[in-house]
């Protein structure tokens, strides 16, 4: 693997019980797999009451000395709601890539009008927006968007199929093999997009 030119930074930003924080152990576990220096923070605010969380992870050839993504530095934002992505745009860098659920979760009275937020959105180069829940339905697995998100997000990092797979495995090893094969499907159906 090359010597990164610096550190690589990923957010992952839901709302609280949408997964962010098992997003983040994967793309942590498949980084540490691949024998990278590695560091993870969470924010969870109000999660618990619908509000925002996030996680940074960040990973290099070189020990990381913080988890914390300075402003305008972030390669990368998986985001599981749309209006959520837009709150973490600030620290992404020009070249960032998105992948961006379009399925809103209104946990407020005043959430804008979706289009909107979909229209400022789509202005991004380097975005994919996903219907979640189309996948969910399509793969009869209600958790399956996630997944879908993390397969189109692992193109573009440096980490090889067989980790990801892996490091899927163990994540969920727990939960079953029926489980687990769900999971592969989803980020499988993700890789294609």
């Amino acid at each position: 693997m090359n010597k990164f030119t610096k550190a690589q930074s990923v957010i992952i930003a839901g709302v609280g019980g949408q997964g962010a924080v098992t997003v983040a152990q994967l793309i942590l576990g498949a980084a540490w797999k691949s024998k990278l220096h590695v560091l993870q923070s969470e924010v969870h605010g109000m999660s618990q009451r619908g509000g925002a969380v996030n996680a940074q992870v960040l990973f290099d050839t070189e020990p990381v000395t913080s988890p914390i993504v300075m402003e305008g530095a972030a390669d990368y934002l998986v985001a599981m709601e749309p209006l959520e992505a837009l709150r973490y745009l600030p620290l992404l860098s020009k070249e960032a890539v998105m992948v961006v659920s379009t399925v809103p979760l209104k946990n407020m009275a005043n959430y804008p009008e979706i289009s909107s937020v979909l229209k400022e959105l789509e202005s991004f180069k380097g975005i994919t927006l996903v219907d979640t829940d189309r996948y969910a339905k399509e793969l009869n697995y209600r958790n399956a968007g996630n997944m879908v998100l993390l397969g189109a997000l692992s193109k573009s990092l440096p980490f090889s199929y067989e980790i990801w797979k892996e490091t899927i495995a163990e994540r969920f090893k727990d939960k079953g093999d029926k489980i687990i094969e769900q999971n592969f499907q989803a980020f499988d159906v993700g890789r294609k997009l």
